[in-house]
């Protein structure tokens, strides 16, 4: 495995990030028959909560208000597409799928610091699940979730947006990174 270091901060915004050309297939990919999305993720022992919650191992540049969604749960500026690491530190799969006009989330648990990390989001067209170290996550929702949405622009590792401006950058490490046009098995993960 091949790892990259960022060293992410909020406030003030700093770090670098990496992101897909603007012409990439995958930035207009919607993935309505499924997805897997996976990533290995390290957060340092100096992780700070206050300099890098809510930042994005992966997330997908425009506002869920540019692309018509509203509704319980929504906030209009927050990215149409986001993997991202709370202030606990949890991971929280937040995402605006094509048939909900809300967002759907999946949460996993609270992570100790200083170990590599293996999480994948699988899709099979229908439901969202969270898998963390192969295990799926109990904190999954029972509301359909098919595909996701896009407006066409890049996804970024390692950066999130808000109100449409890079917001903030990730602390840590992100290994391999996939995303797959199927729901794989946790067999078929990178961890098999």
């Amino acid at each position: 495995m091949r790892d990259i270091q960022f060293r992410g901060t909020r406030s003030p915004v700093r770090g670098g990030y990496l992101q897909t050309v603007p012409t990439a297939p995958v930035n207009r990919q919607t993935f309505e028959r499924g997805f897997t999305v996976e990533a290995f993720f390290k957060l340092p022992a100096d992780w700070d909560s206050a300099q890098s919650r809510w930042s994005a191992l992966l997330s997908r540049w425009g506002m869920s208000a540019e692309a018509g969604r509203s509704g319980p749960g929504t906030d209009a500026e927050e990215p149409v597409v986001t993997l991202s690491v709370s202030d606990g530190p949890a991971l929280q799969w937040c995402v605006y799928p094509l048939n909900q006009t809300g967002a759907s989330t999946c949460w996993g648990h609270q992570l100790p610091l200083d170990r590599w990390w293996h999480v994948a989001v699988v899709n099979d067209g229908k439901l969202s699940r969270m898998y963390v170290e192969g295990c799926e996550v109990v904190r999954n929702p029972a509301t359909p979730a098919v595909g996701l949405t896009t407006l066409g622009r890049p996804w970024m590792l390692g950066g999130y947006s808000y109100a449409g401006v890079l917001d903030k950058v990730f602390h840590g490490y992100i290994g391999d990174v996939r995303i797959v046009k199927r729901a794989l098995r946790a067999g078929e993960f990178m961890t098999a």
